[in-house]
């Protein structure tokens, strides 16, 4: 389907951009929020995979510092507290942040710094995507139950 949520969060992060972007302009709104489900899902995965809970902040902020170096282009599209707080939600040492548009594109900017930084394979990416779809659906059983 040309609107899978699925597909259009490999494509960002395989590097294909402009297929990426075709796929969010026909999202539907319930695409949108399998869309943030799975990106908030992929973040935890990535999160975790880095950092633990209760280690020194200090990594964490200079994390955040490189990934908007690297993908936040304007300087001023992801907000620094914000996206720490995102790190430390994933961690459990704070409360979840809600899928607003700040907050998605916060999300996909650590995201993408987290994968470039661990160099992660075409495999490593598809694992990472799949622990997303568990955690995201595990949320969603939770959040119904």
């Amino acid at each position: 389907m040309v609107t899978d949520p699925h597909a259009a969060l490999r494509g960002l992060l395989a590097g294909r951009l402009r297929g990426h972007e075709r796929r969010l302009r026909r999202f539907t709104e319930a695409d949108w929020r399998r869309y943030a489900d799975l990106l908030a899902g992929a973040l935890l995965v990535a999160v975790r995979r880095r950092f633990v809970a209760g280690q020194d902040r200090a990594p964490v902020i200079r994390f955040v510092a490189s990934a908007r170096e690297r993908y936040d282009v304007t300087g001023r599209d992801v907000e620094p507290a914000l996206a720490e707080a995102l790190v430390w939600a994933a961690l459990g040492e704070r409360p979840p942040v809600p899928d607003d548009a700040p907050a998605i594109v916060a999300r996909t900017v650590l995201l993408l710094g987290l994968l470039e930084d661990e160099g992660c394979t075409d495999r490593e990416r598809d694992d990472v995507l799949a622990a997303a779809a568990h955690a995201a659906e595990h949320a969603g059983q939770q959040a119904g139950g």
